[in-house]
């Protein structure tokens, strides 16, 4: 799906009676609306004037609003007045974002933005909602085309500079949900594959090393979780070089295993379909690679992506298998449902050495247990380096997207303890999240730093959150990306 239209326009082009679409108006807690600004007839504006100084509005808490329909009153089209005052936060933006986006559903809309905060906030949370994931739908209503929304400003005011950046994290956000809600009969490691190539008219460098190569390599790891799967194993590289021999890049992992029946240690069947999303750490790397690539940052960036099949074949790794890492050390699998670990510890090894990145992140939905601590509203953070954590998480505050940072600590290693290899890949139920941490952290070089994304309960909710109505909500991918881009001006200050 391609995010609907944000568009900008100057208060001197807008007649109010003769829109046509939806409308969106301001007054504030005293009942005030400026009607110099907006060309409006009396009969219009009494109705207004009338809907303010009523208790049904004085009752109302701010960022709320009361709709008059068309038919009903003498307005042109269905209009939405929403309360205001002076001091408006972030939560009440977000309120005023969430029902615009309400009242909108896919129609066209007119937002008065008469308002002193930057409307772009706001149009980035509209615009996101807006998705819905139609492709296997019959029925055509549902493929309705959504209306382009339109902010009409004081002069000063517009510019197209942020809503570009605003349209190119959204299409990374839109493919991003895309593929998580894709079904695993549709998307499987060479269909996936394919769409990463997609990036290449943006310029990004795609490399796909296949299974011989990831054997030569010495990814046994990797290659142990898919080996029950007639879907071939592979990882896909991402290279996107903004800034030439300016720095080294920073490197994006993301968990990739199309589908996780759990192997051997087979899933209960109870919520399995779900695991058609156990690749959304990959999709994410791929949405932001989109949205950097269309905002052309001046940044280099590589993404890794281990794209897998766990599967009970008649090959399938059994629990109590020993594999090689790419490391060198030795895992005994105890457990074959946790094997997205597996996945990214040659991940994190071939990315360090192959590339040195100045510093990594990685996402996956590694862990159940980290829904049972965070629920569906935080990601779970864990880091080797206080500093990139705190900006890390600092960004999350900034664009709104929940994360909690978890503890890393030598007493969860040694959960991971094994008699007969150098180490197990599961250590037990207490304290299971932080436990999968330190197993990935022991394939980090002590000298990189590291952030490790366990999304398992926000990269697919059935509740609404900001940016997302329901489904796949392509967290991680604004976060990243501002992320990336705060960099650059750090760089450049």
């Amino acid at each position: 799906m391609t995010p609907h239209k944000i568009i900008t326009k100057s208060f001197k082009n807008v007649e109010l009676n003769s829109l046509k679409e939806k409308i969106v108006l301001f007054v504030d807690n005293k009942g005030n609306f400026n009607k110099k600004k907006f060309p409006i007839k009396d009969k219009e504006f009494e109705l207004i004037k009338g809907i303010s100084k009523s208790q049904k509005f004085k009752n109302l808490e701010i960022g709320q609003g009361i709709k008059i329909t068309h038919g009903v009153a003498t307005f042109p089209t269905d209009c939405l007045i929403i309360k205001i005052n002076k001091k408006l936060n972030n939560e009440k933006l977000n309120k005023i974002a969430k029902l615009v986006s309400s009242f909108k559903e896919k129609s066209k809309v007119s937002i008065l933005w008469d308002l002193d905060f930057p409307h772009e906030k706001v149009a980035r949370i509209i615009q996101l909602r807006e998705y819905s994931y139609v492709v296997f739908k019959k029925d055509k209503k549902s493929i309705q085309k959504v209306g382009d929304t339109v902010f009409y400003l004081t002069s000063k005011k517009i510019g197209n500079d942020k809503q570009k950046i605003n349209d190119s994290v959204s299409k990374g956000v839109f493919w991003c949900r895309d593929l998580v809600n894709a079904p695993a009969n549709f998307l499987n490691t060479k269909e996936f594959t394919e769409e990463l190539k997609l990036l290449k008219k943006y310029g990004v460098k795609i490399t796909v090393i296949n299974e011989n190569e990831l054997l030569k390599l010495g990814m046994g790891a990797l290659l142990a979780v898919g080996r029950g799967s007639s879907n071939p194993s592979r990882i896909v590289v991402m290279e996107w070089k903004g800034a030439p021999g300016r720095r080294q890049p920073i490197a994006l992992l993301g968990k990739g295993v199309m589908f996780d029946t759990g192997g051997i240690s087979l899933k209960p069947a109870s919520g399995m379909s779900d695991m058609t999303m156990d690749m959304a750490g990959a999709a994410t790397v791929a949405g932001v690679f989109k949205s950097v690539a269309l905002s052309k940052l001046k940044i280099n960036l590589v993404g890794l992506v281990g794209l897998v099949e766990n599967m009970p074949g008649p090959l399938a790794i059994r629990p109590g298998d020993i594999i090689n890492s790419m490391k060198g050390d030795t895992i005994e699998v105890n457990n074959t449902d946790a094997e997205g670990r597996l996945v990214l510890a040659d991940l994190l090894w071939y990315a360090q050495n192959k590339f040195k990145p100045e510093k990594i992140i990685d996402l996956a939905t590694l862990t159940g247990a980290i829904i049972v601590a965070l629920g569906h509203e935080f990601a779970g953070v864990f880091s080797n380096n206080d500093k990139f954590c705190k900006e890390f998480l600092s960004c999350c505050e900034t664009n709104q997207e929940k994360a909690w940072r978890m503890p890393l600590d030598i007493a969860f290693k040694k959960s991971l303890k094994s008699r007969l290899a150098d180490l197990s890949n599961v250590g037990g139920r207490q304290g299971s999240s932080s436990i999968a941490a330190m197993f990935l952290e022991h394939f980090v070089k002590k000298e990189m730093p590291w952030i490790h994304l366990d999304i398992a309960g926000v990269a697919k909710t059935n509740s609404d959150s900001l940016y997302s109505k329901s489904g796949a909500t392509g967290w991680g991918v604004v976060t990243i990306f501002e992320y990336l881009r705060g960099s650059i001006k750090k760089l450049d200050a």
